[in-house]
């Protein structure tokens, strides 16, 4: 299959030295009086910009008028290609060149576009127009082909009505005794039909500090008791849409919701945490989007001493993406040990807000994730 290819577009403005100018001679017995060499800067007050806009329109039009060549298609060839080139005081481009060579074919089409571009608005340095050199680097990433188009499951009535049931759990009779207030999370899969199956449970009962004690621990029983009803509640939970591949009806992957059964109802001024949103939060790059899980996973280091000890298991991270895309909340809610648990962690604070959060009817919100992350020694 051919494949597609994608050509990246500008990422930053790079400044870089201007080769020098050297003064021209007609006559070597007999030099001729010469002008000085214009000065090219590499940074001033004012730096050039394209067509007088934005740096964005730049990355248009590097992205509309590049065209990946076919003797690099053929070659396999990708990566970056960076080019150097100075905006004179007119503003015209000139002295384009490749500051970091990739391969000739791509080389030649990235000095070809920079080549063709209209002017710019010239640079200035103390109210002059001046010289200005600019690096910019153009990427060219051949795709793979495409995967099968994939939907994921749909709760009838949205996530809204998905919200609604998951908070109206009953608080179960093992319970009341204790006054216990603790969540449980549930893992479990949809047939082709989007019928439940398999749900269990995963950790232990998490609970909520209370402000004043329980009138006695929980017993064995009843805490089993509690994990039966929160498991009994998830497989009553009406049919979902069932997820789909290439328009054909599928099991789906596993999925895991938090039941939360409290003897006091959450306020109704709670901010609203969805399990997931007409429009699921967008992570990684414009060239190179993934998802969360994804992301995560190949930042996590595999822990030495972990290593060592042969200690392998399967971590279940607990997190929120909020309005503006960024993780918080964290919390490990089924443990591989301490030195797995803090890996993931790590992993998933050093991740970078979403390009565009989680959307419900148009608006921002927070969506959960409930992720595993296994560490497998081979």
């Amino acid at each position: 299959m051919k494949q597609r290819w994608y050509c990246g577009t500008l990422t930053g403005l790079l400044l870089a030295a201007a080769p020098s100018l050297l003064a021209q001679t007609t006559n070597p017995s007999a030099p001729a009086p010469t002008a000085p060499a214009e000065q090219v800067y590499t940074f001033v007050e004012q730096m050039p910009t394209f067509r007088g806009s934005r740096t964005d329109s730049i990355m248009a039009y590097i992205r509309r008028n590049t065209r990946y060549p076919d003797e690099a298609l053929k070659a396999g060839a990708s990566g970056k290609v960076f080019v150097t080139f100075v905006v004179n005081k007119q503003g015209q481009v000139e002295q384009v060149r490749v500051a970091r060579p990739l391969q000739d074919a791509l080389d030649k089409e990235a000095v070809r576009v920079i080549q063709s571009m209209p002017a710019w608005q010239p640079g200035q340095q103390n109210g002059q127009t001046v010289a200005v050199s600019i690096t910019v680097p153009i990427s060219f990433v051949m795709q793979a082909p495409a995967q099968p188009a994939a939907t994921a499951p749909k709760y009838p009535g949205g996530p809204e009505a998905l919200l609604s049931y998951l908070a109206a759990a009953p608080y179960p009779d093992a319970a009341r005794a204790t006054e216990a207030d603790v969540r449980l999370f549930i893992r479990f899969k949809l047939d082709a039909a989007g019928k439940v199956t398999g749900a269990k449970t995963i950790g232990p009962l998490m609970r909520k500090p209370a402000a004043t004690p329980p009138p006695r621990p929980a017993t064995e029983a009843e805490n089993l008791e509690v994990e039966q009803a929160a498991v009994a509640y998830i497989q009553a939970m009406p049919a979902w849409a069932p997820a789909t591949l290439d328009g054909a009806a599928v099991e789906s992957e596993q999925l895991v919701l938090p039941i939360i059964f409290s003897p006091k109802p959450a306020p109704s001024t709670a901010t609203k945490v969805y399990p997931y949103a007409d429009q699921q939060p967008v992570f990684g790059t414009e060239a190179a989007r993934m998802d969360i899980q994804t992301s995560i996973q190949r930042t996590i280091k595999y822990p030495a001493q972990a290593l060592r000890n042969q200690v392998e298991g399967t971590v279940y991270l607990y997190f929120v993406v909020n309005e503006t895309g960024a993780l918080e909340q964290m919390q490990v809610v089924r443990s591989a040990g301490a030195e797995l648990n803090q890996a993931v962690l790590e992993a998933a604070r050093s991740q970078t807000a979403a390009l565009t959060p989680a959307k419900h009817q148009g608006k921002p919100v927070k969506v959960f994730y409930v992720l595993p992350f296994s560490f497998r020694i081979r």
